[in-house]
């Protein structure tokens, strides 16, 4: 917890989804909470759940209502609040777009905040991550914020791994790194996978192999090749590789931001496992590093250091941030990924 110095209020820890639904499902859900955070898939997942859950198939239409700010005033909200629920115990409320009520329409919802309905939940979902003024502080020191952030690669994993679990799936350690490291850290695109091998192996257990498998995944391969390409500095191989990648995902921005973050993320890979056999702990060191990366991992980041000195990966990160931000405000995505892997390929002091 921590003092508001605007208030003297303590202020309480968001809330994760995990501890929303836990309350879900002990009856002992709040009758309002605020979610914002950029994780946007998960926290859909979560209010899907909710719905299921707090209110019946069959009275839905009456009972659920999802209303949006700035095109219906606070007062609307606070009555369809108060009205008795039909035929259930709960009525839910979901109010989207919150960041689009004034600052003083935001405050006409703090009386209700102190004596709520308890019949009704409200959700007020936000875009906005800086929770200042006094209606987000209050949900903060009401301990009802959920904080729906961006999760670390450890997390994912978990995350990944229960999501699996609930798909009636077992992915192993190895299979869950492979998947993140072939589709990247976002959730969407990682359940989207999972609901896929679901699909084609169900009631299973899942290794690497089976997802090596399921074709579904063979364009992403080629993201893999051009990773190992552009650490070995074979640049007719990595510039093929580059141009299949294009062919199969487009020459949109996206796909090119996608593409750098993978590439991004193994050179920062490679880096600290160079940095922990420098330091003097050997291989044993440089494996100490890259922990809890899964062993198949590590081996291929171990094979690809020899490849590179410890300043060319630094030039090579600033390269491709560099990149990153051409891309961003507007270049060529293809043609700045082009140059960037002959950059990558062909140090400054090869040339």
């Amino acid at each position: 917890m921590q003092r508001s110095k605007d208030h003297g209020k303590v202020l309480m820890q968001d809330l994760t989804s995990e501890n929303v639904l836990t309350s879900l499902n002990k009856g002992a859900f709040a009758p309002f909470y605020l979610f914002y955070g950029p994780e946007d898939f998960w926290l859909e997942i979560t209010l899907d759940r909710i719905k299921k859950e707090l209110i019946p198939d069959s009275v839905k239409d009456f009972n659920l209502e999802t209303l949006y700010g700035g095109e219906v005033s606070p007062q609307e909200i606070l009555n369809r609040a108060h009205l008795v629920p039909f035929m259930s115990p709960h009525r839910l409320l979901i109010v989207r777009g919150t960041e689009n009520f004034t600052k003083g329409a935001l405050e006409q919802f703090l009386p209700y905040m102190d004596s709520p309905v308890d019949s009704t939940c409200i959700i007020w979902i936000s875009n906005k991550t800086d929770l200042t003024g006094v209606f987000y502080k209050r949900f903060k020191e009401l301990g009802r914020a959920v904080n729906f952030k961006k999760l670390s690669e450890r997390q994912v994993y978990s995350w990944l791994q229960k999501r699996a679990k609930e798909l009636e799936l077992d992915i192993n350690k190895e299979a869950s790194s492979f998947i993140y490291q072939i589709v990247g850290s976002n959730l969407r695109d990682l359940f989207s996978e999972i609901f896929k091998l679901s699909l084609r192996y169900p009631n299973s257990k899942i290794g690497v192999e089976q997802i090596k498998e399921l074709t579904t995944f063979s364009r992403l391969f080629t993201v893999f090749d051009l990773v190992d390409y552009v650490s070995k500095r074979d640049t007719p191989h990595a510039i093929v590789v580059l141009s299949k990648l294009f062919d199969t995902q487009g020459r949109d921005p996206s796909a090119a931001l996608g593409l750098l973050g993978m590439l991004a993320r193994q050179i920062r890979l490679i880096l600290k496992a160079k940095s922990g056999l420098k330091k003097g702990g050997g291989r044993p060191g440089a494996i100490d590093r890259l922990r809890p990366l899964p062993n198949f991992v590590i081996e291929k980041c171990l094979a690809q250091e020899r490849f590179w000195q410890e300043e060319e990966l630094e030039d090579a990160l600033n390269n491709i941030y560099d990149a990153d931000g051409l891309i961003r405000t507007g270049s060529k995505g293809d043609l700045v990924l082009e140059n960037l892997i002959f950059l990558l390929c062909f140090p400054r002091h090869l040339e």
